[in-house]
């Protein structure tokens, strides 16, 4: 059969819609699937459809995908590939893209009006974990099924989690530490959004893996909220403050970036290891440069969790735990990663 696809966007009041179409029965997908199985974190999930609601093929599929925010390149990058693989499937399915623009109450009301619209499924990147993990309850209790992305909240109340291992991200950036600077540094840590699993994990993995190594010093920790523009600033009263710094860890690539221009004007580039997260490839240009170390590669996820929502809205079993590869990327093997990057 002729295959016929429309697309359509709308950004209104922080809300992106698209939609993709197929003339196609050949595929069709539950709506209103029911968790019949909350299992813990390793094991698999069983969603199953609920008898009856099953759309024909002319039916979309509504899609509620709700970002913490959209002001960051990973985030941007999420959503476009997360669209482009709707799309290149030729999938039945309306999405609705939410902005909570890094605000946990705007989100939370986001993800309230997406279980309002009557979505099938819901994929979400949690603004903070511990506002976000009340809703997510809400959202199970409603029989809809929940993705978290990149992100996770503080309750097993979602159906899989599919995003990068930020404690090995950590971790992977302290041992190359360790490994070329030995027993003895002062660092700068550089943090993103408060609260945030992603930021929790990427503290803690690093501070773990250099936790008995006392000459590795942390001479200050801050956030820049993962902007480029707060990244700058701070960089520039941290050299001010600190006239031996031999490592700056950015808990994203953006905010890494953002350093650079004021470790080049106070002249010391040479002096700074320069690490960051996400794989932007602003970042391996950077390394490529010289003026960056390494950044931590950090997969979206995006297509990962198209594959998992079409499991479950045929009813298929999924892991629990989706988790994904996050190597250091330095100037030996960026030109490997490079094309990886967005």
């Amino acid at each position: 059969m002729r295959m016929r696809k429309t697309i359509m966007f709308l950004v209104l009041g922080g809300v992106l819609a698209f939609s993709t179409g197929c003339g196609s029965n050949a595929s069709q997908s539950a709506t209103n699937a029911e968790v019949t199985s909350a299992a813990p974190v390793g094991e698999t999930t069983k969603v199953e459809a609920t008898a009856g609601k099953v759309k024909d093929g002319d039916d979309k599929i509504l899609v509620g995908l709700s970002q913490c925010h959209f002001n960051t390149p990973y985030r941007v990058a999420l959503i476009d590939e997360f669209k482009a693989e709707v799309e290149r499937q030729g999938l039945n399915w309306e999405v609705i893209a939410t902005d909570g623009q890094n605000n946990p109450l705007k989100q939370i009301a986001d993800l309230e009006d997406l279980i309002s619209k009557g979505c099938d499924i819901i994929i979400c990147s949690p603004a903070q974990a511990d506002p976000l993990t009340p809703i997510a309850k809400t959202i199970m209790d409603a029989g809809i099924p929940l993705i978290l992305v990149d992100r996770t909240i503080n309750s097993d109340d979602y159906t899989a989690f599919v995003g990068g291992d930020n404690v090995h991200a950590g971790e992977v950036v302290a041992q190359y530490i360790l490994d070329h600077l030995g027993e003895e540094a002062n660092v700068v840590e550089i943090q993103g959004t408060l609260g945030a699993s992603a930021t929790n994990d990427r503290h803690e993995g690093f501070r773990n893996a250099l936790n008995g190594h006392d000459g590795i010093k942390i001479i200050d920790d801050q956030t820049a909220d993962y902007k480029r523009d707060m990244a700058l600033t701070l960089m520039e009263n941290l050299l001010q403050a600190h006239d031996e710094i031999d490592v700056v860890y950015s808990h994203n690539d953006n905010m890494a970036v953002g350093c650079i221009n004021p470790i080049q004007s106070a002249g010391r580039t040479n002096d700074i290891l320069l690490f960051g997260i996400d794989g932007q490839k602003e970042a391996f240009d950077a390394i490529k440069n010289g003026t960056m170390t390494g950044s931590v590669f950090y997969p979206t996820g995006a297509v990962e969790a198209v594959e998992l929502a079409k499991k479950i809205l045929d009813g298929e079993t999924v892991e629990k735990v989706n988790m994904m590869e996050t190597p250091l990327i330095t100037i030996e093997n960026v030109d490997e990663w490079y094309d990886k990057g967005f």
